[in-house]
Order: structure tokens, then C-alpha cells, then sequence
């Protein structure tokens, strides 16, 4: 009997705890007003990264960027041609689509948006899309307290507010999309390397995960080795690379040569107005360094000086 109203007892409070539970599953689980609250509005709804085949970046009504999609590769059509950082050049593609979540200031458009910042933008990217359409964004003024940006798609349309990350997410550099590496390669899989700096020679063979010297023993440390590939693979210029050709006709004061599975390139480094200028032999592109960068490279595969 007390057992029988011990579950008596027992059931309102089971039933209201299910009751939470469901409400609660309900109002936090897929389809809730939480899951709604999450859902993202793309600001170019179905468009994809893939649809894009060209991009034009104006800053206060001057183009200052303009990149044209090649087969499956990107080339700069201003600045100037350039070498291109495909990652990069991707990454911000994706970055645009992908806007998300621009808030309508008013339900229509102003007759002004001079106040908005969006009469003369600051910021405009173009893109256009392999069927022809074109995409806009305007980036206009701060805005105040709650920050942000105004922005709008057109001419017509309204003005809207996006996230500053987002908007500021837009804004590049040539250097920013340009490849900036003299060689990206994978110093894992190099085999052999020889280098000349400054009258200085090494040589070296790799045996399975040792590097054995053959030139250059009493200056140059082989546990060194693998290191020093590793910071030429991540060394980058600073500044906007130049056709290899105009330094062609000059006398290196570095040459490197690598090889890897049957596969064999060479690197020079070439000196003109005060700075190195590496390239692959017979490449298009140069890279400028400060010399003294070079040397600092050069001297992280020497020996540790004794102590005396």
C-alpha cells in the first residue's frame, strides 16, 4: 500500500520532468527557435567559390586588384601579371560567397547614401560568375557603437549591416594573393642538395633519414641539414616579385640545386640594387630578399664555433 502511494506520489514529478525534457529537446534541438537563432543567412544565396572566374577589387573608385581564373588556376591581370598564391586567392573567393548574415538598416533603400558611406564606397569587389552574372558588395562607413559596416549589393539595393571582421576579410593587397615563396617545394623528399654562397660550397647526400656531406665538412654540420631545407621552403618575400628575365644575364653569387625522386632544380640567387633576387633557372619569376636574410639562412647549416 505505501509502495502504491509512493508511486503515486512519484508520478506528477516523473511526468513534468519528461515534460522539461521534451520541451526542452524540443526548443534546443534541430529545428528550435535555437537552431533558427544559429542559421546563418548566406548573402548570395546558391552561388559557390567554383562559380567565380573573376574578381575586381576597387579602393575609393580605382581598380587595384583584378584577377581572371585560367583553366584551374588564377592569373593577375592588374596590378600586373604576378606569380599567384592559389590557396590564397581561393581562400578569399570563399570569403566573399560566404558573406553571411548583413542585417537591413531600413526595409528599403535610402534616396542618399552619401551618410552610409556608400555614395563614393571605399571598398567595392566585383565578382563575376562563369554564366556571366555579376556579384557586387559596397563597403561604406563604420558604423557607430555597435560596429560593423554598411555595405550594399547594387545600386538598387538596400543598404545593409556586416560583421567588421567580414567586411575588413575583403580587403587585399596584391602581396596578400601573390606566391611569395621562391620554392615551395617538399625538403622532405629531397634526396640531394648542393649550394654556393659566397665562394662556399656544400654538397650533400641523404641515406635514409641521415644527410651525409660530401663538400663543405669542415664548415657545414649535416644534422643541420634537414633544418636549413626546412626554412628555405618557408622563406617569403616581402615585396611584389618581378619577371626573372630582366636578371637573367647576371652572374649569381647563389646557386642551389636540388633533387628529389629522379627530379633535379636549380635556384640562383642574383644580387641587383643592394638586394638577392632568387629564382629557379630558366623560371619566369624572381624573388627579392635582403641579403643579409640570405646570409642568415646560409649560416643556420654551419657549425657550431668551438669553444675555445
Amino acid at each position: 500500500m505505501e509502495e502504491e502511494k509512493g508511486m503515486k506520489r512519484w508520478l506528477p514529478t516523473g511526468i513534468a520532468v519528461l515534460v522539461l525534457a521534451g520541451l526542452w529537446l524540443i526548443y534546443s534541438g534541430p529545428g528550435g527557435p535555437d537552431a533558427e537563432k544559429d542559421q546563418e543567412e548566406p548573402l548570395f544565396p546558391g552561388v559557390r567559390a567554383q562559380d567565380v572566374s573573376q574578381l575586381v577589387l576597387r579602393e575609393k573608385g580605382k581598380v587595384s586588384l583584378e584577377l581572371k581564373k585560367t583553366g584551374d588556376g588564377w592569373e593577375f591581370v592588374r596590378p600586373r601579371p604576378l606569380p599567384v598564391d592559389r590557396e590564397a586567392v581561393d581562400a578569399w573567393v570563399s570569403s566573399f560567397v560566404d558573406l553571411k548574415n548583413a542585417e537591413p538598416v531600413e526595409k528599403e533603400r535610402p534616396d542618399d547614401v552619401a551618410p552610409f558611406g556608400l555614395k563614393d564606397p571605399e571598398l567595392s569587389l566585383t565578382a563575376v560568375l562563369k554564366d556571366g552574372k555579376t556579384l557586387r558588395l559596397d563597403v561604406g562607413s563604420q558604423i557607430p557603437v555597435e560596429g560593423g559596416n554598411y555595405v550594399t549589393t547594387g545600386d538598387q539595393a538596400p543598404v545593409l549591416k556586416l560583421d567588421a571582421m567580414q567586411a575588413e576579410g575583403l580587403r587585399k593587397r596584391a602581396l596578400d594573393l601573390m606566391e611569395k615563396r621562391p620554392v615551395p617545394l617538399d625538403s622532405e623528399k629531397v634526396t640531394a642538395v648542393r649550394a654556393e654562397w659566397k665562394g662556399e660550397k656544400l654538397s650533400a647526400e641523404k641515406k635514409g633519414d641521415q644527410w651525409k656531406l660530401t663538400a663543405g665538412k669542415n664548415r657545414f654540420d649535416p644534422e643541420r641539414i634537414a633544418g636549413w631545407l626546412d626554412h628555405l621552403t618557408y622563406l617569403q618575400t616581402e615585396e611584389l616579385a618581378v619577371e626573372g628575365k630582366s636578371l637573367a644575364k647576371k652572374e649569381p653569387v647563389l646557386s642551389l640545386t636540388v633533387k628529389w625522386k629522379g627530379k633535379e632544380r636549380t635556384y640562383v640567387g642574383i644580387r641587383h640594387k643592394d638586394r638577392i633576387w632568387i629564382m629557379e633557372r630558366g623560371g619566369k619569376w624572381a624573388w627579392s630578399f635582403e641579403e643579409k636574410r640570405i646570409g642568415e639562412w646560409m649560416r643556420q647549416v654551419e657549425k657550431e664555433p668551438k669553444e675555445e
